[in-house]
This record gives structure tokens, sequence and C-alpha cells, in this order.
């Protein structure tokens, strides 16, 4: 078992939990695999590898099942991450995967001019960027306003009563509010959507699509807003 860009290895332990006579290996680019390795030195059948989720070094058919949650849209080329992952998983094997879904259209566009004029922005900016989007999620969230809105199809902006943050936030620009997580919550999460360079949304076809054109047949599939993810078996047959 695999957890594809594993981060800080919290859900390969869990896995590890989950499946004690397994062998799970969690893989990350980031500085963080050594954080996980460090964490979780004593779990006997968990190993951490630091490596590119895009180009693994696996054998074929080596993997049972694979994890990769939040993380392929975050790669260079995500058709090329798909069939990566799918040429390492075994026969029958399962890919679990998750991908951003596409917005309105204003929020697109804003989502991507943002990505390509921030390649040059500072840690501490892009901190700061963050802070002031939660507060304005918050300042909206707390007037507390619901709004009747017309379906707007061009803008694939969808009719019906919604409250005026969450009406911003998915129309618009994200300025991400949640009461529970708190604003340093909140602002982590605003600072986690805005700081990679790649963050690529897809729509349920193209989602779906990528899957098809790695042979991989779709077992499950939860779609929302916010995102889609499934799970897809890997076939005998081509």
């Amino acid at each position: 078992m695999r957890d594809a860009g594993c981060g800080l290895g919290y859900k390969a332990k869990w896995f590890s939990d989950l499946a004690p006579d397994s062998t799970i290996i969690g893989m990350d680019f980031s500085e963080s695999i050594y954080i996980a390795a460090d964490r979780y030195m004593d779990v006997e059948n968990l190993y951490f590898i630091k490596g590119d989720i895009a180009k693994t070094n696996f054998d074929d058919s080596s993997i049972d099942y694979i994890s990769c949650d939040q993380v392929i849209h975050h790669t260079q080329d995500v058709g090329k991450t798909f069939k990566e992952l799918s040429r390492i998983l075994t026969n029958c094997g399962e890919l679990a995967v998750y991908v951003y879904a596409k917005k309105a259209l204003p929020r697109e566009l804003l989502d991507d001019y943002f990505r390509r004029a921030a390649k040059d922005i500072s840690h501490n900016d892009m901190l700061e960027l963050s802070t002031q989007l939660t507060d304005l999620g918050k300042t909206l969230s707390d007037l507390n306003i619901e709004i009747s809105v017309p379906d707007i199809p061009l803008l694939n902006i969808k009719g019906g009563k919604i409250n005026l943050q969450r009406f911003i936030y998915w129309n618009f620009i994200k300025c991400f509010w949640n009461d529970e997580l708190g604003r340093i919550g909140s602002i982590s999460t605003n600072y986690d959507w805005y700081s990679p360079t790649n963050a690529f949304r897809y729509s349920k076809e193209e989602f779906l699509e990528f899957a098809k054109k790695c042979n991989l047949k779709q077992v499950f599939l939860h779609e929302e807003e916010a995102c889609y993810s499934g799970r897809f078996k890997k076939s005998f047959f081509k």
C-alpha cells in the first residue's frame, strides 16, 4: 500500500494501523518526509521515501493500493502522474484519488491569473494575503446574509438561495472561513490554496477521462462543489 504525496505522514500512519500485516510506503517530494520518518520511526510496517510521485522508480505492477489524496493536482502534468500511478498498480489493484473541481468562471479566471502572477511572491507576503482573505471571509460570514441568485449558465454560476460569503467564495474569490477551525486554521487553509504554483482544477468528465486513458475502471465516485474523488481498479485487459 502506498500513500502518494504523504506530507507529514498522518494518513500513512493511519493506513499502517488499519493494515498491520501490510507494508505501507509514504512518498513525498517535500522536506516534510523527514519529519514523518522521524515521527513514525518505530512503526515497523511503515516506510517513507523522498521522491516524485510522477516518477516513482517502483517496478511495474508492484503496489496493491495507492491513495493520492489532494495531491495529484499539484503535480506538473496530472495525466502523466495518473499514468505513473497506474503503471505501478497491480492487476486488480485500486487507486484512490482526489482532484479539485472547476468553479464558476470568474473564480477560475482569478485563480489562474493569480498563479501566473504570484510566482515571485514571498512567504511572508503570501501569509499576509491569506490573513487578509481570512478576515474578509469572517466579515462576510458574520453578516449572516442569505441572497437569492439567478442561474447564470455562461458563467457557470448556480442559482438558488445561498449565504453571501459562500456565494462570493464559490464564484469569485477563495476567502475561506470556518468557525470550527478558527482564525489560524482558516488562514492555513487559504494559504494552502494560494501558495502552490500548481493547483489544477477539473470537470467531472476530465477527471474520469484521466482514469479511462490509464485503463482504470471506476469503482466509486464522490462529487461536490470543491472536488471529485474516486476509487479506480486496474483491469487485466487493455
